[in-house]
């Protein structure tokens, strides 16, 4: 007897147990949100005219009927403006009865594109589908992004930044291209510290990811006791503007060493 009680409570403890793991199952309505993520980034390349990038939404459950939802702009917050940056290709979608979601196309014009971040904030609407409690902005940044080219490195430049004090924010200085296909000269021929300014440079060599290694042809030959000074540096390159920023030149000679010099430049 004591057997048969045993079986018949555990196998009452079993079915219990088993209840309170079957799944539970939703049962409210569908509640519209962003479904695969709440931000983007996207890169519109020279030459392209745009670039046509994808946002999704969806729905918590799948609908009983056919709905329209809508992709609007939040203004307050977005720095691109539509019409003008961008297209909303497919601003309103529908969702049929069994579905669960659907997709919208923001096409990213080149024309107004720049190679400093641009935002599009956008949020959901709907008519007869609530708007859920999570995931209600979608934050989209693009910028622009050039192919590697050595032409606009010529010609004047103006000083942003230069640690090393050669020259003051806002004096020119004059680029020359080659020798090589990629490289420019940063000439020398109105630095007031150097004795040989009419034949020493900085040589920059620049990759096709923008980033560049410097070096002095010569010695650059300060007034004593400083003396001459050997240059190497490395940093980056806009293919959209020409701006260069040398984030790391270092000096060295018999006086000693200098390193971690900026020297920043934009083109005229």
């Amino acid at each position: 007897m004591k057997k048969i009680a045993f079986l018949i409570l555990a196998s009452f403890i079993f079915l219990l147990n088993s209840c309170k793991d079957e799944a539970e199952v939703y049962d409210g309505q569908a509640y519209l949100h962003f479904n695969k993520g709440t931000t983007g980034e996207a890169v519109v390349r020279q030459n392209t005219g745009s670039t046509t990038v994808s946002i999704d939404f969806g729905t918590i459950q799948s609908l009983s009927g056919t709905s329209q939802v809508k992709l609007v702009v939040d203004k307050t917050v977005s720095t691109a403006v539509e019409g003008t940056d961008f297209q909303i290709l497919n601003p309103e979608v529908t969702v049929n009865a069994g579905q669960i979601g659907g997709q919208f196309q923001v096409k990213l014009l080149e024309a107004t594109a720049t190679v400093e971040p641009k935002v599009i904030v956008f949020k959901l609407q709907s008519a007869s589908i609530p708007n859920a409690t999570f995931d209600q902005t979608y934050i989209l940044r693009y910028t622009k992004a050039c192919e590697f080219s050595i032409t606009p490195f010529s010609g004047t430049y103006t000083v942003v930044k230069d640690t090393w004090q050669d020259y003051q924010p806002g004096e020119t200085v004059i680029l020359q291209q080659g020798p090589l296909p990629n490289q420019f000269k940063i000439l020398a021929n109105n630095n007031p510290y150097i004795s040989n300014f009419s034949t020493a440079y900085m040589l920059v060599t620049v990759n096709t990811d923008g980033t560049i290694a410097v070096a002095s042809n010569e010695a650059f030959v300060y007034e004593p006791p400083t003396g001459p000074l050997n240059v190497t540096g490395s940093g980056t390159v806009n293919f959209c503007t020409g701006a260069i920023n040398i984030s790391d030149l270092d000096f060295s000679g018999a006086a000693g060493t200098a390193p971690d010099n900026q020297f920043e430049l934009i083109k005229n």
